[in-house]
């Protein structure tokens, strides 16, 4: 399953996970440079170029995507309270979060191409390589897996991340997430197949790296990558989305008085964190 099947509680908690508390999102310049480290070995002049626009990035995510989460998540908290979302109501759930990582794309992409020409051949190459190798690592492990074992997996993490917002699973609530987890598709070598492509998408478009055209092409594959994805992709994607968000409406249904409060104590905790980082 896809993470941005998530509802908003999830992909907020998803989102932020490396931001779990104010020292951290302070500090997500250095987090960023671990994280680009694992591909890239950045010199001395690229870190300066890249820890402006990072700062300028992070400036704009606090004073304006901060913003627009904490509403979202106070209306989630309101219709809650109302009563429960139907699968409409959790679709649009997503539909805002898709939202808010269009927007971060659409602010960084025109930036980051401007950037990215500065790459060397030998960079650019670690990178692909390293893209490559942790893609063939993730299919080594998954063909490594029966069908079984994979569905025994996707039960528990889901069950996991269902526990982490209301707590522990009343039968019930058990007996709903094994009738729906069998009904999910399985996009991961549509994804790997995707990814493959998105390689060589870029690889090539870096043959090119001075033309005129670059920073145009390389800004449209960071703000649009889903053209990329095959229509069966984006069909199974929109299968299980929908069914993700029929089966938390069918969850938000048989919830308990007590995990009515822990899940509305989990909203104020993230609203609290938020108006922290504002």
């Amino acid at each position: 399953m896809k993470k941005t099947r998530f509802s908003l509680v999830l992909l907020l908690s998803l989102l932020l996970s490396a931001c779990s508390s104010s020292f951290v999102y302070n500090n997500l310049d250095w987090l960023l440079y671990w994280y680009v480290d694992d591909y890239i070995e950045l010199t001395a002049e690229q870190k300066a170029l890249l820890d402006e626009r990072i700062d300028s990035w992070h400036a704009w995510h606090r004073s304006v995507e901060l913003k627009t989460y904490r509403t979202q998540l106070n209306t989630l908290r309101a219709q809650l309270q109302k009563g429960t979302l139907d699968q409409k109501q959790w679709l649009q759930v997503f539909n805002e979060v898709q939202q808010s990582v269009q927007r971060l794309r659409d602010k960084i992409a025109p930036e980051l191409a401007v950037l990215a020409p500065q790459l060397s051949t030998s960079q650019l190459e670690d990178f692909l390589s390293e893209w490559q190798k942790n893609r063939e690592e993730r299919q080594s492990r998954v063909a490594a897996e029966s069908k079984e074992e994979r569905l025994a997996d996707r039960q528990e993490d889901l069950t996991e991340r269902v526990e982490e917002n209301i707590g522990k699973l009343t039968p019930e609530q058990r007996q709903i997430l094994q009738r729906y987890v069998p009904q999910f598709m399985s996009t991961f070598e549509l994804r790997m197949a995707y990814q493959t492509r998105l390689q060589k998408t870029i690889k090539d478009l870096f043959v090119n790296k001075n033309s005129p055209q670059f920073p145009q092409q390389l800004s449209d594959i960071i703000t649009n990558p889903e053209q990329y994805k095959t229509p069966q992709h984006k069909a199974a994607s929109e299968h299980n989305k929908a069914l993700y968000a029929q089966m938390l409406a069918d969850l938000n249904t048989s919830l308990t008085e007590e995990q009515q409060q822990t899940l509305d104590n989990k909203l104020q905790e993230w609203l609290q964190f938020l108006n922290g980082l504002i």
